[in-house]
């Protein structure tokens, strides 16, 4: 459980697991080898973007816009969590893929490596 700190104080953190004491490894290897442990991969960060048309009647010039409509974090086991991009909704998901589907939305892997994976 964590509350809260007032101003100026640290958070109280409580495990029951480890009797009510939080036992902190400051060591960033260990830390990252933690997130690592459950499947050896990494959260992955992605957008949901549209892509909109605007034709100034009877030009022969389209422009075009790309909106970002959802932010997304794919978690290692597979599922994904969004927010839109004003905040305003959460999703869950069964993977990224499902997630642009549902929303009629192109999907952009963000971060390292240019691949995005398949489904």
């Amino acid at each position: 459980m964590e509350r809260s700190p007032k101003f100026g104080q640290p958070s109280a953190h409580h495990d029951q697991g480890f009797g009510g004491h939080l036992v902190r490894d400051t060591n960033p290897e260990h830390a990252y080898e933690a997130t690592r442990m459950p499947t050896g991969d990494l959260p992955r960060m992605f957008a949901l973007v549209q892509e909109f048309y605007e034709d100034d009647e009877g030009e022969e010039d389209v422009e075009s816009f790309t909106e970002v409509v959802a932010y997304g974090l794919a978690l290692p086991g597979g599922t994904v969590a969004t927010v839109a991009a004003n905040g305003s909704e959460f999703g869950r998901w069964t993977s990224a893929h499902n997630a642009a589907r549902r929303l009629h939305t192109d999907l952009v892997w963000l971060g390292d490596g240019d691949t995005n994976p398949t489904p």
